[in-house]
């Protein structure tokens, strides 16, 4: 049986010149990690190389329809461990250099499958949060993404009288405008009889998770992004 010699790891937009044939202006290229004799992956992101579709079908011995769907399909799985990723550090790196009590606190009531079972919850929180970097560092299929609490946007979120989620909605920067949607939330919050949180997160599917938090992860939350922007001086809605 025929061994190898790439991985598909996703598809490409910032990168449009063929590193096979050197064909330029492409809209998307493959991204190929090589391989070892065995089938392993031989190699860091530095090493992964960028071809068109037809070249990376060739390099397969794929046809191009199968290449496209192969790296589509990486590029997803890429995707949702990126997301995934920005929802554990938005929840636990508020946390992360809380007082141990409320750092169990925080994790167990996350994981109460967990609690008196010896797994310590320091040690789970680090590692949750050093996968989760190092996959939004990973530059296999593009550049790094934020991973810092100086990156987190406030989100505004109105939550239903039976605790469900109606609205999600990123704050403004500017102020005229953060004033407007703060009275359109309060509106729309006193119309379906909700309550409104704001919260920080990496983004809007992250937000979510945190407006569905407990209270204290939720104060931790609030506690680290005023913070990392003390100096900022942030209007509150």
């Amino acid at each position: 049986m025929r061994v190898p010699k790439w991985a598909v790891k996703g598809i490409v937009d910032d990168f449009t010149e063929c590193g096979c044939c050197g064909r330029r202006g492409l809209k998307r290229t493959v991204a190929l990690m090589p391989l070892d004799a065995d089938g392993n992956e031989d190699g860091t992101p530095e090493d992964v190389v960028y071809y068109g579709t037809s070249c990376a079908a060739t390099a397969l011995g794929w046809a191009q329809g199968k290449v496209t769907a192969t790296a589509r399909a990486a590029q997803a799985k890429r995707d949702q461990r990126d997301d995934y990723a920005r929802r554990m550090i938005s929840i636990y790196a508020p946390v992360e250099f809380a007082p141990v009590r409320d750092k169990a606190r925080v994790y167990y009531g996350r994981n109460p499958g967990q609690r008196n079972t010896g797994v310590k919850a320091s040690e789970e929180v680090a590692k949750l949060l050093a996968e989760a970097r190092a996959t939004l560092a990973d530059t296999t299929t593009g550049p790094a993404r934020p991973s810092r609490i100086r990156d987190f946007h406030r989100y505004v979120v109105i939550l239903t009288s039976n605790q469900h989620i109606h609205l999600v909605d990123r704050v403004p920067r500017d102020e005229e405008r953060r004033r407007e949607q703060a009275a359109a939330v309060r509106r729309r919050a006193g119309q379906i009889r909700g309550t409104v949180l704001v919260v920080a997160a990496l983004d809007a599917e992250a937000a979510r998770e945190v407006a569905y938090a407990d209270d204290l992860t939720r104060e931790w939350n609030t506690k680290a992004w005023q913070a990392a922007h003390a100096c900022d001086h942030p209007a509150q809605i």
